[in-house]
């Protein structure tokens, strides 16, 4: 019995390697910062609040990637245009006591992107999530605080989809280096 305690950290230590060595196999990496072209370098952002919403989740993601983010057109070296943001809430699905028991988050946005000189670079295009959340009226607080997390994680992942589409267009359309 004393032999088998004395087994189990060294066979966790094992486990706990052999874990890792598979993570590292697969390509897992832990999700950091995107690489920006260098049109983004210094962006300003047109939005009607870009202090709310997507604006702030994509403010903060070109920040952390080394973007400066300007209030002034004359410092840009491209502008990031959004125009469209909405959020909605709609019914899913009804309780025997006719209250919401399910509903269905929707952000979306439309955004394109000008250099410095106002050519277009990208056209408007449209980005949107949906997630379905469970409510329970009986957890009112907490739901509710589920339901501004998974709003935040929607304009995280949408902020990081624009920059990916502004990543692949503007690649796609530079000369190849030698």
């Amino acid at each position: 019995m004393i032999a088998s305690k004395r087994l189990l950290p060294s066979t966790a230590i094992t486990l706990a390697v052999l874990l890792a060595a598979l993570l590292s196999a697969c390509g897992f990496q832990l999700r950091g910062s995107i690489a920006l072209p260098p049109a983004l370098n210094v962006t300003l952002l047109e939005v009607k609040d870009p202090w709310q919403g997507i604006a702030a989740a994509l403010r903060e993601e070109l920040e952390s990637s080394g973007a400066r983010v300007t209030a002034r057109a004359s410092d840009a070296t491209a502008v990031l245009t959004l125009t469209d943001e909405r959020s909605k809430r709609r019914v899913l699905s009804v309780g025997s006591r006719g209250k919401a028991s399910e509903y269905e988050l929707f952000e979306g946005v439309t955004f394109s992107l000008r250099d410095s000189e106002g050519q277009e670079l990208l056209k408007p295009q449209k980005l949107s999530l949906t997630r379905d959340l469970v409510f329970d009226q009986t957890r009112l607080l907490g739901k509710e605080s589920e339901r501004e997390e998974l709003q935040e994680q929607m304009h995280r992942s949408l902020a990081r989809q624009i920059i990916t589409r502004i990543r692949t267009r503007l690649q796609a359309h530079e000369p190849a280096t030698p």
